[in-house]
């Protein structure tokens, strides 16, 4: 079989897995479990999981430097960790709107970009603004529709903005995850980087709930176990092995489109199974966010600049 064929379509099957998230979610947080600890009860059986890599490549810790521990404690902690709190957060507030969460993540291509230019020095696309621009606009309307910023301060004030501002800080750390990734899988196994992700982020979170007294394990029962467990395994550590898996053999412009999958496919599954429609302009504003940014980093990919690697989801520090 000719893997490099078929690996463009592993590429969206994960991207597919990504968007089953919220449905076995949800129901978690509506039952009375915290997000934190939640969060927590993935990276702790993504830690589990990632043990026989980790166990594989471990003579490579030796040679870690106190930068690159830095690096993958900010991939665990902040990007990993933090947030996938701030990311369900912003859905929780928007009355469990994942569709919306979701849709403001495809901003993080930006961030990243950005990012890469301020600490890994790379050069600015010349047509980053052309394509920036739309997708914030984009960004705006999958979040507020058609209406106008003083209307919406005016109706609600700062809680209006709460959701989305906890989402696209989500989305910030995420592309800062993306950027210190980078730099470390030069050296670096990616088993090595993603295993020590779970773990930093395990223990991230385990001060976290610790500190908070969300420690919820009594109120744990076999449906909730199970809807934990198909989030961390299924749509989180094996959809991101099967996505690493199908982007060896794919172009990072294939790549891109081929991850259209997960936007497309959440819409339509927190449709059918949450209920969570969107409005004309929020569809309308979800094509120009999707369009402007895969133009971005298609562009990007066609130049002779380092290109920003295609970016998966982290739900749950995917």
């Amino acid at each position: 079989m000719d893997r490099k064929k078929f690996s463009p379509f592993i590429v969206f099957l994960s991207s597919l897995l990504w968007a089953g998230d919220a449905p076995f979610r949800k129901p978690l947080l509506v039952g009375g479990l915290s997000v934190p600890f939640v969060a927590f009860l993935e990276h702790l059986i993504n830690s589990v999981a990632s043990l026989p890599g980790l166990v594989k490549h471990r003579a490579q810790l030796k040679s870690v430097t106190a930068k690159q521990w830095a690096g993958l404690f900010y991939i665990g902690a902040f990007s990993s960790a933090l947030g996938a709190l701030l990311y369900v957060q912003a859905a929780v507030v928007m009355d469990y709107n994942f569709t919306v969460a979701a849709l403001l993540q495809k901003l993080q291509p930006l961030f990243a970009i950005t990012l890469a230019v301020i600490f890994l020095k790379e050069k600015l696309h010349p047509k980053f603004w052309l394509f920036a621009v739309p997708a914030l606009i984009g960004a705006y309307w999958v979040t507020f529709g058609f209406a106008a910023p003083h209307a919406l301060w005016q109706s609600a004030g700062s809680a209006s903005l709460t959701g989305p501002a906890l989402a696209v800080l989500a989305a910030l750390l995420w592309a800062g995850g993306t950027v210190a990734g980078r730099s470390l899988m030069v050296n670096l196994e990616l088993q090595l980087v993603n295993g020590m992700r779970f773990v930093f982020g395990f223990l991230f979170l385990l001060a976290y709930v610790a500190a908070a007294g969300h420690f919820q394990f009594s109120a744990m029962t076999g449906f909730f176990w199970r809807n934990v467990i198909i989030i961390a395994l299924l749509t989180g550590f094996f959809a991101l092995l099967i996505y690493y898996y199908g982007l060896k053999n794919t172009k990072a412009s294939v790549a891109t489109l081929m991850e259209l999958g997960y936007p497309l496919a959440l819409t339509l599954v927190n449709w059918k199974f949450l209920g969570i429609a969107l409005s004309l302009w929020q569809i309308v504003g979800a094509l120009v966010l999707l369009a402007s940014v895969t133009a971005l980093v298609l562009s990007t990919a066609k130049s002779s600049q380092p290109q920003l690697s295609p970016l998966a989801p982290d739900s749950a520090g995917v």
